[in-house]
Formats: C-alpha cells, sequence, structure tokens
C-alpha cells in the first residue's frame, strides 16, 4: 500500500471512530434522560419502558446501530493503534506526556474496560440473565395492564452493592473517555478550530461531570433506599 493509500485509510478509520463515537455520547445523553424517570416513581419509567416496546422495530433498529457503533469504534480505535506502532518501530526510551492527558493516555484501555462492561450491562437489564428474579417482576399500569416491572428491577439490582459499585466503576472509564473523545472527534471531523479549544475542552468536561453525577445518583440513592423497590 503505498503512503497515499495508506494515509485515505487512517483518515477513513479515524472518521469513523469520531462519527461512531459522537453516535454514542449521543445515546448516553438520551439514555439517561429515560432512565432519570427512576425518580418519577414506577409509573413514569414503566410506562417509558413500556411506550418503548410498542415501537419495537425503531427500538430494535437504535439497538443494532448502537451495537454497531461499539463495535467499529473499538475495532478501529485498536486498528488505528496498531498502525502508530507499525509506523515507529523504534519506541521512545522515556515517555514524555507534557502534551497529553490522563484520558488521552487511556483512551485505548478505557475503550475495552467499557466494552467489557456493556456486554455485562445488557446480559443484566436487557437479557435478564443477573438476577432473573428482579427481571422477571411485573407492574399494573392503569389502562394498560401488566408491562415489565422496570423500576422495581432497577431498584433491587441497585441495592446489591457489588453491582453498583461495578456500576459506577463502568460510568467513571465512560467519563474519562468522553471527555477526549468528544475534543478528538470534533477535531477529526474539522470542528476543532482553535479559537474555540478552551471552549470545546471546558464544554467536554462540564457534559462529562453532569453525565456522570446522572448516572452515579440512581445506584447511590438505591443502596441508601431513597429509592425502595414497591414490595
Amino acid at each position: 500500500m503505498n503512503d497515499s493509500a495508506m494515509l485515505r485509510t487512517t483518515v477513513m478509520q479515524k472518521s469513523v471512530v469520531a462519527i461512531t463515537g459522537l453516535v454514542m455520547v449521543l445515546f448516553l445523553i438520551a439514555h439517561l434522560s429515560g432512565n432519570l424517570l427512576v425518580f418519577a416513581g414506577p409509573d413514569a419509567i414503566n410506562s417509558y419502558a413500556a411506550g418503548l416496546r410498542d415501537v419495537s422495530a425503531l427500538l430494535w433498529t437504535a439497538r443494532i446501530v448502537l451495537l454497531a457503533s461499539l463495535v467499529l469504534h473499538v475495532y478501529f480505535t485498536v486498528r488505528l493503534r496498531q498502525l502508530s506502532r507499525e509506523a515507529r518501530p523504534i519506541q521512545y526510551r522515556m515517555q514524555r506526556y507534557e502534551a497529553s492527558t490522563f484520558a488521552s493516555r487511556t483512551m485505548l484501555i478505557s475503550g475495552l474496560v467499557i466494552f467489557s462492561y456493556v456486554a455485562f450491562h445488557l446480559a443484566h437489564f436487557t437479557w435478564g440473565k443477573i438476577y432473573p428474579q428482579y427481571y422477571a417482576a411485573t407492574y399494573f399500569l392503569d389502562g394498560r395492564g401488566p408491562v415489565h416491572d422496570v423500576y422495581s428491577m432497577v431498584v433491587r439490582s441497585f441495592q446489591e452493592w457489588w453491582i453498583s459499585a461495578l456500576y459506577i466503576v463502568a460510568v467513571t472509564f465512560v467519563m474519562i473517555h468522553l471527555v477526549h473523545a468528544t475534543q478528538s472527534a470534533l477535531q477529526t471531523l474539522g470542528i476543532y478550530h482553535k479559537r474555540y479549544v478552551h471552549s470545546i475542552r471546558k464544554a467536554s468536561i462540564a457534559l462529562a461531570i453532569v453525565l456522570w453525577v446522572g448516572y452515579v445518583l440512581i445506584p447511590l440513592a438505591s443502596l441508601t433506599r431513597i429509592l425502595k423497590p414497591l414490595t
């Protein structure tokens, strides 16, 4: 492969990583808005979950797009790291980190940790393989009848300390990853103008903090019994 072809391939791969990363950021925002309905009570979040099942075709399309984005994101991130190492086979004796951050240096590790946790999370809340007795709970909605009791499943699951601990650790990795990933994605897509560098950095950090707090509130509220199961 000549240099020109290699450049086009690298640019393409970086673009895929950027676009899929932004897709997942949008998902994190939308997913949190639904999750926070747990604080509005069982009617609110169970109605929301039942409504998603009413548009199952749209829901599964979104799931497929998200899963494909995750797989492509991880694959091309690893591939780009390999290309970078191949282009510089002789490693520096001393690593210098003045121009980098903790988030940027741990992108690959945090990404792989997140990918592993997503599989566990799906097995738990989507497929009901972890604590199936919580997954099997039902809730009666007025005018609709029995539906899957997402409220009780979430609260009871997060009252298991190890489930909450894993979740909080995973969310922390996600937000560390997000801080650098958002900036990198915008730069790859040509949006990262030097005039707005500091604003974009601050915005990415603020977004990560807001999302971290929102996601972590749910397990903490469950552990401290602020959120209580119905029975």
